[in-house]
């Protein structure tokens, strides 16, 4: 089913601008909503991924204003209230693994038995159907907007493109309003240490890794293990794919 109201694909141009001119972040979360209203979502959620990590700051602790939504706003306050949003939701856990959009059902493959009764409980609030867009940014945690609805819908290729550019488009002009709390230490890495991760993602070894810095094989080490012992990994590969989920690096 195509939404009930036609979305003006030759507007988009001024939707952007719109969102553009909003001044604070609820500004944005509202004008985007307003903009793809056509497409009939009664659930739409923006925010961004806080994967809860030892020692860093409880995922119900984390500013409200990474979590707006419209609709469900009841749902919303229990997962954040309780800390579950980040750790039981298979929307959020699904958005931590993939960079590209995806419908809620993709999410709902493989649940868990809490993970089942949290889709149910969704679902009792009438958001069966829906679509995510993950959004990797380079200096900031990454982000996940959600829209759902009570019935099923197809979305053309068109209007598909049309909404994860307004999507990218809020996120853009919320990380130009808001800044992640400095009390989330494990989010800073130092430039080096960056430079470090970029190439264990690309396969290199600590030798090659030197060779290509001009540092020696174990001052690569000693990066490495700075960093995996501030996020809590257990080896090179959890620290690269823990990066990049927290938009540290890019994949």
């Amino acid at each position: 089913m195509h939404p009930e109201q036609s979305f003006d694909l030759n507007r988009l141009e001024s939707f952007m601008n719109q969102i553009q001119n909003a001044n604070t972040a609820q500004a944005v979360f509202d004008s985007f909503c307003d903009n793809v209203a056509p497409f009939g979502f009664t659930f739409i959620s923006m925010g961004r991924l806080l994967p809860p990590l030892e020692g860093a700051q409880s995922a119900k602790n984390i500013p409200r204003q990474f979590h707006l939504s419209r609709g469900g706003e009841d749902l919303i306050e229990e997962l954040v209230t309780t800390g579950d949003l980040m750790t039981k939701s298979p929307l959020v856990l699904h958005g931590f693994r993939v960079s590209v959009p995806f419908r809620w059902r993709e999410a709902f493959q493989v649940l868990s038995e809490e993970q089942k009764i949290h889709v149910k409980r969704s679902q009792s609030h009438g958001l069966k159907f829906g679509i995510c867009f993950p959004i990797l940014q380079v200096r900031s945690a990454p982000g996940l907007m959600s829209m759902g609805r009570d019935t099923d819908f197809n979305l053309s290729l068109q209007e598909l493109v049309a909404l994860e550019v307004l999507v990218r488009k809020a996120f853009e002009r919320m990380h130009e309003l808001t800044e992640m709390p400095e009390d989330l230490g494990y989010l800073s890495i130092t430039e080096r240490e960056r430079e470090v991760l970029y190439l264990v993602a690309r396969g290199k070894t600590n030798w090659e890794i030197g060779a290509i810095l001009n540092i020696s094989e174990y001052s690569v080490r000693d990066h490495l293990k700075s960093v995996s012992k501030r996020m809590a990994t257990s080896n090179r590969t959890h620290t690269v794919t823990t990066a990049i989920r927290m938009g540290l690096i890019l994949p």
